[in-house]
């Protein structure tokens, strides 16, 4: 039999690649790789052994971690593409293995000790005043377990929706408009600066903001959430109350350059 006329089984093509047939379901539906032949009938999938390669693939990409969502644009990314996505997500397994040894470093030095508070382990808290803003943005549902995933793609096709108008002199903001933990979902609006209102999808006003800059080993969930509380704690301190949503701000377009920071208000004691 010919490999055009060659079908093999769900079963069959799951002991030739080493995927399970849930497993191979799942890239179905996400629409990584699709059988061949689905029965109109009894609703058997059949693959095609040429199949097998991007089957390994996605298998291999899997082990290292890569979501699936950056597995697509690899299967169908040009090779000189596919080396560059490669490289960009090898770097960030780098600095996400970093961050992950950072947290265990601070867990291991008693981050989460029960322990008396003590304002000289708490991040410095700065205040400054914060020009109008005009911005593109669009809010997103996310756990935290796929917050950077959903940060890092909606950033990149809020940029592109820009185009020259992209203000890069500004930083990268991230409002929490609601909370957002292993079950919390926000939502969370990412927000790219832009050079002018006539582009933008709004614009913030001109006002003041406390900020704290986040450690290293902390700009991840949940050890970010001392500085927010923080600037929570700072931002509702005698004169002064909270106006807005909590936000971070990305240095340089840099994920792992943090700030944590809240508008407020002075009142009239």
């Amino acid at each position: 039999m010919s490999e055009t006329d060659a079908r093999l089984s769900i079963g069959e093509f799951s002991r030739v690649t080493w995927l399970s047939p849930k497993a191979l379901r799942l890239y179905e539906r996400r629409g990584l790789l699709m059988p061949c032949v689905v029965d109109e009938y009894t609703g058997y999938r059949y693959y095609r052994p040429s199949q097998a390669e991007r089957a390994r693939t996605i298998a291999l990409l899997r082990r290292v971690g890569m979501p699936l969502e950056r597995i697509g644009a690899v299967l169908d990314a040009t090779a000189d593409k596919r080396r560059e996505l490669l490289a960009a997500y090898r770097t960030d397994a780098v600095r996400a293995h970093e961050r992950a040894v950072a947290l265990l470093d601070s867990l291991a030095g008693g981050l989460f000790e029960d322990r008396p508070a003590c304002a000289e382990d708490a991040p410095a808290v700065s205040s400054r005043d914060v020009p109008a803003q005009p911005f593109v943005s669009r809010a997103v549902r996310t756990t935290a377990a796929d917050l950077p995933l959903h940060i890092e793609r909606v950033a990149a096709e809020l940029a592109q929706r820009a185009g020259a108008a992209v203000d890069r002199s500004r930083p990268l903001v991230v409002v929490y408009h609601g909370e957002v933990s292993w079950e919390s979902d926000g939502p969370v609006e990412v927000r790219v600066p832009v050079t002018g209102a006539s582009s933008a999808d709004g614009v913030e006003p001109a006002g003041s903001e406390l900020f704290v800059d986040v450690p290293y080993g902390e700009v991840q969930f949940p050890t970010i959430l001392r500085a927010f509380d923080v600037v929570r704690d700072a931002a509702t301190h005698h004169t002064r109350r909270p106006s807005g949503a909590p936000r971070e701000i990305y240095l340089d377009g840099d994920p792992f350059r943090c700030q944590v920071a809240q508008r407020y208000v002075e009142t009239r004691g």
